[in-house]
């Protein structure tokens, strides 16, 4: 099955007062359109469904509270994540994720995460410790906060890509003629 609604009718059949669960629906993908239009929905549970990505649309739910995205197959968040601003519970136990989006640490309302059982890299591992209460969270998000700014892939290409490109330069023979000619008068 690909979409909730098709093994089970109407989203809205399956909301309970806040809380709509599509636990165990055989869940390829999220239907966020159908879960946009269910602000009521604030604790959603996607856990043990076949999730591998989810789409960026998604962090327009902004209404969410609570999520449980346990033990799925997701590879990586979006990058936007951060944009799920109310989230105070999050749950990621038994995904295959390795590293978080930076907007991550915009998650300052989080009381409770569980990464558990994810091949996270090593440096976030060692920083991420336990996020059980709202204390550890915050410590937690300032630590993730200043790893992920020093490891941010973007900085790291950006600084490859020109020291590749001024050892390149020096190396070329004719450049350097040209400079030399240049800097001399």
């Amino acid at each position: 099955m690909t979409k909730a609604g098709s093994k089970g009718g109407n989203l809205r059949d399956k909301l309970d007062g806040n809380e709509l669960d599509l636990s165990l629906s055989d869940l390829n993908e999220v239907p966020v359109k159908e879960l946009a239009a269910l602000p009521k929905a604030t604790i959603l549970d996607l856990s043990c469904n076949k999730l591998t990505t989810l789409p960026s649309d998604f962090c327009g739910l902004t209404h969410l509270v609570k999520l449980d995205l346990s033990k799925n197959k997701l590879q990586q968040l979006p990058a936007d994540f951060g944009r799920l601003v109310n989230l105070q519970h999050l749950d990621l136990l038994n995904n295959r994720l390795v590293t978080l989006p930076v907007s991550f640490a915009q998650l300052k309302n989080l009381k409770w995460l569980d990464l558990k059982d994810n091949p996270l890299d090593p440096v976030l591992a060692k920083v991420a410790g336990d996020c059980l209460d709202e204390k550890q969270c915050k410590q937690w998000l300032v630590a993730c906060r200043v790893t992920e700014l020093q490891q941010q892939p973007l900085c790291t290409s950006v600084n490859t890509i020109y020291d590749n490109a001024v050892q390149g330069l020096r190396r070329h023979e004719i450049l350097q003629w040209v400079l030399q000619t240049d800097s001399q008068q």
